[in-house]
């Protein structure tokens, strides 16, 4: 066992992974609270090649960098965290760390157990991961053309007016050139986001994601799963709560069962069974969902996709977390965080001393 200093106030450090396309900025709103409100100790930006800057002694958590946003297989993300961590490890003098990643970060961090045997995590919490894939993958070439077409359409029209402009120069026409260059790089923008291989994987059954949740699942893992959810207000399931809230709800989903509904009934009904159908193989009580079970999402990834459920040893530990929040937001709810962090069994230094 080793022994923590008194100004760390978690057994072991933490690790706060970002997503796809995203950064360790998408963490800054729970850095702050962390610091201010939790006297957690910030040890600043990781890599793979170690801290961005030097930092005096241990501390409570750190932010990670992937060298890549984009292009990464889970197994280069894990390759690139297991680096990573080895300096953190070193820094604190710890025999583990906890881990928490947000959408794809979370699949690196399975990666890292499940596919490079990576041993030294202690719990792993995973807010809004697509464990099971997100349908919206599947969409990919429909969106991407649903997308070109109304960039084109606003470039052309852009163009028009920029040509007719050239007579009376000013503060409209400059405004025109900024538009006309913006959206031509939102134009190459939507092919990089479409034609990116990390998106691609995201799809249910690709092969990256079968590899991943074929994998063995280590038990002696502690595992709590952050939900989001944006399709139903209703964060208490006590009646009495629930009753409480009766007027505000009717009202969100008067709001939200039109936009909802329809873009479930436009663009998602085949994507969502072939969701179901791969969800079937590690979920069979996938079968019994209704439509509104299976399409209840952060916006980007249904709920049954965020909590890894085909454990052949039940875990230590598993708990789950619901979130009243869209996919991007989940990462600026650092209460929510903290308290998977206590559940997890993170929060306090036992004694000031590390046991395994």
């Amino acid at each position: 066992m080793l022994a923590r200093t008194p100004e760390q106030n978690l057994r072991y450090p933490l690790l706060l992974v970002h997503g796809l396309f995203s950064s360790s900025r998408t963490w800054k709103k729970t850095v702050q609270v962390f610091q201010q409100d939790y006297d957690l100790r910030y040890g600043g930006e990781v890599s793979q090649k170690g801290f961005a800057a030097d930092t005096a002694g241990a501390a409570d958590f750190y932010t990670w960098n992937f060298s890549d946003s984009r292009n990464l297989s889970y197994r280069q993300q894990a390759s690139e965290l297991a680096e990573g961590i080895a300096h953190i490890l070193e820094k604190n003098k710890a025999e583990k760390v906890v881990i928490a990643g947000h959408s794809m970060g979370g699949l690196a961090a399975r990666a890292l157990v499940q596919l490079l045997g990576f041993d030294k995590v202690y719990a792993l919490i995973t807010l809004g991961t697509p464990h099971y894939g997100s349908p919206l993958a599947l969409l990919r070439e429909s969106t991407q053309g649903g997308a070109q077409k109304m960039l084109s359409k606003l470039h052309r029209a852009l163009a028009r007016s920029e040509s007719q402009g050239d007579s009376r120069p000013g503060f409209f026409r400059r405004i025109l050139l900024r538009l006309f260059a913006a959206t031509t790089e939102a134009e190459a923008e939507v092919d990089r986001f479409f034609s990116s291989e990390a998106f691609i994987e995201l799809a249910p059954g690709s092969k990256a994601l079968e590899e991943l949740n074929r994998a063995p699942v280590p038990a002696d893992i502690r595992y709590v799963f952050l939900t989001g959810s944006v399709t139903d207000f209703a964060p208490f399931r006590d009646a009495a709560t629930i009753a409480t809230y009766k007027k505000v709800r009717k009202l969100w989903l008067r709001m939200t069962e039109g936009a909802v509904g329809s873009l479930t009934r436009r663009y998602l009904e085949e994507p969502y069974g072939v969701f179901r159908k791969y969800l079937l193989d590690y979920q069979p009580a996938a079968a019994t969902l209704s439509r509104e079970q299976l399409t209840d999402f952060d916006g980007a990834v249904p709920v049954m996709s965020q909590i890894l459920n085909h454990f052949a040893t039940p875990p230590v530990l598993k708990a789950v977390l619901p979130v009243f929040a869209s996919h991007t937001r989940l990462t600026k709810r650092p209460a929510k965080l903290f308290q998977a962090l206590a559940i997890a069994g993170v929060v306090g230094n036992s004694g000031a001393q590390r046991s395994p």
